[in-house]
C-alpha cells in the first residue's frame, strides 16, 4: 500500500515537473485579447442601450472649428454642402468669411453683423440680403461677417477684432430677438463654450478667454476616432471632470453691449445701426431711448423649420427695408 502510494506522488511530482507555465508574453497576449474582448461587449452594450442617440457627432456643424478668443468661427478656405430646409453650398474666404475674398478699395464699407440669419443659413450666398444690396449698389464695398450661433458678445469681439483692418462707414447689427438675450447670458451654447461678458459696478467685463474647448470640439477634430461608443463615453467622462460648469448670467448684458458697440463704432467715425431679425417692443423701447438707429425687418417670408430663417425672397424683402436707411 506505501509502495502504491509513493509512486502515485512520483507521478505527480512528474506531471507537475513537465507543466509548461505560459510565457510572459503569453500572458499578456491573452490579457490584450480579455481586454479587447470586454471593450467589444461594452460597444456593443452601449449600442444596444442607446441606439444612434448616444453623444451623436455634430456631422452638420457648418465647416466651424474652435476659436480661442470668439468660441468657434468659420474655417478658411472651406466649402461644405449644407442640409437643412434645402440643400446649400457654404463656401468661406480666406479670413473665414462666407463673402468673396476682400478686395482694398476706396469705396464705402458697410459691415454687417449677426448670426445664421446674416450668414445665411437655408440660402445660396448669392440669394442674401448682403449680396442683393452689393448688386444694387457697386459704389458700395459689403462685408458679411455673420457667424452662426453668435450672440451679441461675440458679435462685438469679432468687430473689434477686424474693424481696423476693413475700416466700415457703417455698421449694422442684425439682432435676433429669438435667442441673441439668452446666447448672451451663458457660458455656453449648443455643447460649446463661448466668452462672455458681465456688468458689475458700472463695468463690462469679459470673461472664460481663452474658450476651452468642449467634448463636442474633440467629436468634431476626431470624427474618426470618435466613431466607437467606448471612446464618445472615455471622452465624456474626462471632459466633463475637467471642463468649466455651464455658468448663466441672470441679467444678461445685452442692452449694455448695444451701447458698448455704438460707443465703439461712433469713437471711430462711423455709423451704427441696429436691424430687428423680429420686432420686439422692450427692444424697439430701448433703441428709442438710447437714439439709436434701428429697422424693423420682420417678415414671414421664412422656412418653416431649422429656426424658420429666411428664403429668398425674405432676404430681398430684407435687403429693401435696409437700402432705406442706408441710402443718404
Amino acid at each position: 500500500m506505501k509502495q502504491k502510494t509513493s509512486h502515485a506522488k512520483l507521478l505527480t511530482a512528474k506531471a507537475a515537473k513537465t507543466r509548461i507555465d505560459p510565457s510572459p508574453k503569453q500572458k499578456l497576449a491573452l490579457g490584450l485579447l480579455s481586454l479587447v474582448i470586454a471593450l467589444i461587449l461594452a460597444e456593443l452594450g452601449l449600442r444596444l442601450l442607446y441606439g444612434s442617440n448616444y453623444a451623436r457627432l455634430d456631422d452638420e456643424r457648418l465647416s466651424y472649428r474652435h476659436d480661442p478668443e470668439l468660441g468657434w468661427f468659420p474655417i478658411p478656405n472651406s466649402s461644405k454642402r449644407i442640409s437643412g430646409s434645402r440643400v446649400i453650398t457654404a463656401t468661406h474666404n480666406s479670413k473665414g468669411f462666407r463673402d468673396p475674398e476682400t478686395t482694398i478699395d476706396h469705396k464705402p464699407s458697410i459691415v454687417f453683423l449677426g448670426d445664421s440669419f446674416v450668414w445665411g443659413y437655408d440660402v445660396e450666398a448669392s440669394e442674401r440680403f448682403t449680396e442683393k444690396l452689393q448688386a444694387k449698389h457697386p459704389e458700395w464695398a459689403i462685408h458679411n461677417f455673420g457667424v452662426s450661433g453668435y450672440g451679441t458678445d461675440q458679435e462685438y469681439l469679432l468687430l473689434r477684432k477686424y474693424f481696423d483692418e476693413y475700416q466700415p462707414r457703417t455698421v449694422v447689427l442684425v439682432v435676433c430677438g429669438d435667442n441673441d438675450n439668452e446666447d448672451n447670458s451663458w457660458n455656453c451654447r449648443g455643447g460649446y463654450y463661448k466668452p462672455y461678458f458681465t456688468f458689475n459696478n458700472g463695468e463690462l467685463k469679459l470673461n472664460g478667454v481663452p474658450v476651452p474647448k468642449s467634448e463636442r470640439t474633440f467629436f468634431s477634430e476626431h470624427q474618426m476616432l470618435s466613431r466607437p461608443y467606448i471612446v464618445r463615453l472615455l471622452v465624456q467622462g474626462f471632459y466633463r471632470l475637467i471642463s468649466p460648469a455651464p455658468i448663466k448670467n441672470p441679467e444678461p448684458p445685452t442692452g449694455v453691449l448695444f451701447l458698448e458697440m455704438r460707443s465703439y463704432v461712433t469713437n471711430h467715425g462711423s455709423k451704427f445701426i441696429v436691424g430687428m431679425q423680429q420686432w420686439h417692443p422692450d427692444l424697439e423701447q430701448f433703441l428709442q431711448k438710447f437714439d439709436i438707429p434701428h429697422v424693423d425687418l420682420t417678415t414671414d417670408r421664412r422656412f418653416p423649420a431649422f429656426g424658420q430663417h429666411w428664403t429668398p425672397e425674405g432676404h430681398t424683402f430684407v435687403a429693401d427695408r435696409l437700402e432705406r436707411v442706408l441710402v443718404p
